[in-house]
C-alpha cells in the first residue's frame, strides 16, 4: 500500500508542476457510465467463497488531461464511483433470493495514456475512500422469509464489534489499485473501456479477537468500466 501511495503522490506532484507551466495543454471534461462490479473473495477458513455476480452501477465525474506530448498525456480528476457485488442465493443453501452489496466510492485516478491517432492505451494507480454503502437481502426458505439492508460502516484498519450498530457491516474506507484500459477520441468525446484490479483487501480486523486474521479472509474490487468524457474548449 505505502508502494502505490508514493505513486500516486509522485503523478499529482508532477500534474501540479506541469499546469504551472503550460495550462493550454490542460484538457477539462465531464465523464459519466457505468461499472460492472463484483468482487474476489480468498477466504481460508472457509469451505468455499461466495458465488459472486457483476452489479451494473455507476461512476461520474470530472477528468482532466494534461497533454506531456502530441503522443502522451496524464489523466486524473474526482469520480463518484459506485462498487459491489450481487450473490444468487439458490436452493442449495435451504433457501432462494438474493444478498447484494454497494459502496460508493470518491476516487482519484492518475493514468498515463499513450495515443496513436484516436485510439489511446492507458495506466497507472488509483485511490478511493467509501462515503457510503450499503448491504440488501431478500431470503426465503420453508416457512419462513428474512429481508432488509444494513448500512457500512467504514473503518480504516479494525473495528471493534461493540461499536458497531445491528444494522452496520465493518468494511475499510480505502480502497486502491490499478487502472488500465483502452479509448478512441471521436471529436471532443473520449470513449473509454477499462479495468480496475483492487489491491486493498477490504476486510478489518477485529479487536479482541486475536484468531481473525483479515489476510485469512481477503474482498478485493474488480470492476470493468465503460465510460463517455465530453472535454470542454479545444
Amino acid at each position: 500500500m505505502k508502494n502505490v501511495f508514493k505513486i500516486f503522490l509522485i503523478l499529482l506532484l508532477f500534474i501540479t508542476t506541469g499546469t504551472q507551466k503550460s495550462f493550454s495543454q490542460l484538457k477539462f471534461g465531464v465523464k459519466g457510465g457505468v461499472n460492472l462490479a463484483t468482487i474476489a473473495e480468498d477466504f481460508k477458513e472457509a469451505d468455499s467463497e461466495d458465488a459472486t455476480k457483476m452489479r451494473v452501477l455507476y461512476t461520474f465525474g470530472a477528468v482532466i488531461d494534461f497533454g506531456l506530448s502530441d503522443a502522451m498525456s496524464i489523466q486524473s480528476g474526482l469520480l463518484l464511483s459506485a462498487k459491489g457485488y450481487s450473490v444468487d442465493v439458490k436452493k442449495d443453501y435451504d433457501a432462494t433470493g438474493y444478498d447484494r452489496y454497494v459502496i460508493n466510492y470518491l476516487e482519484i485516478p492518475v493514468s498515463f495514456a499513450y495515443k496513436i491517432k484516436a485510439f489511446q492505451v492507458y495506466a497507472g494507480p488509483y485511490v478511493a475512500f467509501g462515503i457510503t454503502g450499503k448491504n440488501k437481502w431478500d431470503l426465503k426458505g420453508d416457512g419462513w422469509d428474512d429481508s432488509g439492508d444494513d448500512k457500512f460502516k467504514f473503518v480504516m484498519k479494525e473495528v471493534n464489534l461493540e461499536d458497531l450498530a445491528d444494522d452496520e457491516l465493518p468494511v475499510k474506507r480505502v480502497d486502491y489499485g490499478l487502472n488500465f484500459g483502452v479509448g478512441y477520441q471521436l471529436g471532443p468525446i473520449l470513449i473509454n473501456a477499462g479495468y480496475s484490479l483492487g489491491l486493498a483487501n477490504l476486510t478489518p480486523a477485529i479487536k479482541d479477537y486475536a484468531d481473525f486474521d483479515p489476510k485469512d479472509n481477503k474482498a478485493s474490487t474488480r470492476t470493468i468500466s465503460l465510460t463517455a468524457t465530453f472535454f470542454f474548449g479545444k
